[in-house]
């Protein structure tokens, strides 16, 4: 449960809201993405945001963090999506920065602090070829031999994997039909090969290949069991409740876009939001972008509170905002006419950003398929 009140999160929106808005301008998301050649993502922006402590805003006191939950850390994540920010706010904060909180062992407590501290990033590498999306498809084996773990497998791309200190990664014990376990391992290690790319949005990523990756037995965060799986599943749906924020906040900066150039834009003299078809549309994106941010907040109360149907309200949420961030991003393109497909024009880059978001820990069909399972 978070120990935040209404009014320090109002603060926090605030605060947030202002800060993207004044340090992460599209000059320098230009700058930074990976379609013009940037580094991955901002570290000047990832180490203030480390000191004014929002990286472990939904950490709890006890593990040194500011003792929030997912409502607070929705708050940063909502604006920085309305900024197009770069940053693995989903893949370290929402997921990774979980999973070492819950882990046995004092090498998870001091990578823990080092993540907050914005001086190491862990990134969870779990999805695998062939397995879609599928979260119990995992064929990549830990087999103990001696002091150590012995790795063999590869992971599907994962956002910000490329440019991470230090991977979390699911193997199996002992062969494919092991139980699951999860380890935290050095980006570096022998044996672990990345292949970096870029996604359709312009933030850096990679596919992991193991082979004979050796690592230490401390760097196994949980014993096999079912408490690991559901610790997992947690740290996803996590990640899918981050995105959804994430596309919540883009969504509503590609409405206030679209207004603002539709009442600047003029046809046979007068602006183009005179006219009423033009309106309508407004008027669904707006709804529609509301209607997502509703959802998605009906979903941080359920998780905050560890409602007892959370992963079902998650799913659904997720399911909706996947399906109204493709609506809304193409809506907004179509207003925008030529102009919203070019590189200059923010507006497509967020059309892009909406789209990655809508695919991110499962696709609206797969959690359709899920629910109507």
């Amino acid at each position: 449960m978070s120990s935040f009140g209404s009014e320090e999160r109002t603060l926090l929106n605030d605060s947030a809201r202002q800060y993207f808005e004044s340090e992460y301008s599209f000059a320098r998301f230009a700058e930074h993405s990976a379609q013009h050649g940037g580094a991955g993502w901002n570290q000047q922006v990832w180490r203030e945001c480390a000191k004014l402590g929002w990286l472990g805003v939904a950490v709890s006191d006890e593990a040194g963090g500011a003792g929030g939950g997912m409502t607070e850390l929705a708050i940063v994540v909502a604006a920085a999506g309305r900024q197009l920010a770069l940053e693995p706010w989903c893949a370290t904060c929402a997921v990774a920065l979980y999973l070492l909180e819950h882990a046995q062992g004092e090498a998870a407590g001091a990578q823990l602090q080092l993540a907050m501290n914005g001086e190491l990033t862990p990134v969870l590498c779990h999805y695998e070829p062939h397995g879609g999306y599928a979260r119990d498809y995992v064929k990549t084996v830990a087999v103990a031999e001696g002091d150590n773990f012995v790795l063999n497998g590869a992971k599907t791309f994962a956002l910000h994997a490329g440019h991470a200190d230090r991977l979390v990664l699911t193997a199996r014990i002992g062969d494919a039909a092991g139980s699951l376990c999860v380890l935290s391992v050095p980006a570096d290690a022998a044996g672990l090969r990345r292949t970096a790319g870029a996604a359709l949005d312009g933030r850096h990523g990679a596919s992991v290949t193991l082979t004979n990756v050796a690592c230490p037995r401390a760097a196994l965060l949980y014993e096999p069991g079912p408490d690991t799986e559901a610790h997992v599943q947690r740290a996803l749906d996590r990640g899918a409740l981050a995105n959804a924020a994430e596309a919540a906040g883009a969504m509503a900066a590609v409405s206030e876009q679209t207004v603002e150039y539709l009442k600047n834009r003029q046809q046979f003299g007068k602006p183009l939001t005179s006219f009423q078809v033009l309106q309508h549309r407004l008027v669904d994106m707006s709804m529609q972008s509301e209607e997502t941010r509703a959802v998605v907040m009906r979903a941080l109360v359920a998780m905050d509170c560890d409602a007892e149907n959370v992963q079902e309200i998650v799913w659904q949420t997720k399911m909706l905002t996947s399906r109204a961030a493709q609506a809304v991003g193409a809506e907004a393109v179509q207003l925008h006419g030529g102009m919203g497909m070019t590189d200059e024009l923010a507006i497509g880059h967020y059309y892009k950003r909406l789209l990655v978001c809508a695919s991110q820990y499962g696709d609206a069909d797969w959690y359709a398929g899920q629910l109507s399972a």
